[in-house]
């Protein structure tokens, strides 16, 4: 009784990393299912130029819907034009992680559409940081918290697929703290999970993008059963916005044929693909 009981629990955990509830991802395939439009070509379409942040370009004040803390008026904002540094909240910027890989480069407000977890609400003011990846890794995972001193809570700021020396705009998790110049931050902790790199599989499929719709080409001489397609979303100035990655799934891709499906979330104009894993 007790190995039965064992393997159903087993197969309940498997069910549920493979719905990605476990993950960090936003589902696309599973929160939209009703406005996907999956189709099965002959061949993919022409290839476009892919948009690729560029890390060595970073330009703060481009950013979009996003303003540095140093910008706003406040007593707790200052500048240090000799140290090249600033002073938001009471947290001297930048502010090196030691040994998690992170760096906080700016602390400030975002307005703008909540991408975090997905549901795309229009929000005002909310606390936002910008993040840099100090490593040669990839940041699989990565998570920093935070309190506001005199005030209960934790706040969180996540992100996901990270690539070496990019930068993204995250967000507080929750999307409910608002960014006060009279607030003073402490830094609580944080930790992250680095992997070596990311993959296209471009050995095993070629991938072109039109508007927000994707398309996979089976390039093997074995059938593909599923094609995961992750993309991030990109912001003038050369950073992710947003510390989320979503997902799109592309089921039954025939050898040396393509499908294409469009995803909400998706644009050819604004969004970075930044892994693929194959399932044969």
């Amino acid at each position: 009784m007790k190995k039965i009981f064992t393997i159903i629990i087993s197969i309940i955990l498997v069910s549920l990393i493979g719905l990605g509830v476990t993950g960090y991802y936003v589902e696309k395939d599973k929160a939209n299912n009703k406005k996907e439009d999956i189709k099965t070509e002959t061949q993919a379409e022409q290839v476009e130029e892919k948009l690729v942040v560029d890390i060595n370009k970073l330009d703060i004040s481009k950013l979009d819907g996003y303003t540095p803390g140093e910008k706003l008026n406040g007593e707790e904002q200052s500048v240090n034009t000799d140290e090249n540094t600033v002073t938001v909240g009471g947290i001297s910027l930048p502010y090196n992680i030691e040994k998690k890989n992170m760096e906080i480069l700016s602390i400030g407000q975002y307005s703008g559409k909540f991408l975090e977890d997905g549901s795309d609400t229009d929000k005002e003011n909310i606390l936002a940081i910008v993040v840099k990846n100090t490593s040669d890794q990839v940041i699989d995972y990565g998570e920093i918290t935070m309190k506001i001193s005199g005030k209960s809570g934790i706040l969180k700021f996540k992100v996901t697929n990270l690539k070496p020396g990019a930068s993204a705009i995250v967000m507080e998790s929750s999307g409910e703290v608002e960014f006060n110049t009279q607030d003073r931050y402490i830094y609580v902790g944080s930790n992250s999970n680095t992997i070596k790199s990311t993959s296209l599989k471009e050995d095993e499929v070629a991938i072109t993008t039109k508007g927000n719709k994707i398309t996979v080409e089976n390039l093997t001489d074995k059938n593909i059963n599923k094609v995961y397609v992750y993309y991030k979303t990109v912001s003038p100035g050369n950073s992710y916005l947003g510390g989320v990655t979503y997902r799109l799934k592309l089921q039954n891709v025939r050898s040396g044929k393509s499908v294409s499906a469009e995803s909400r979330h998706f644009s050819n104009l604004s969004s970075e693909i930044i892994k693929v894993e194959t399932v044969k």
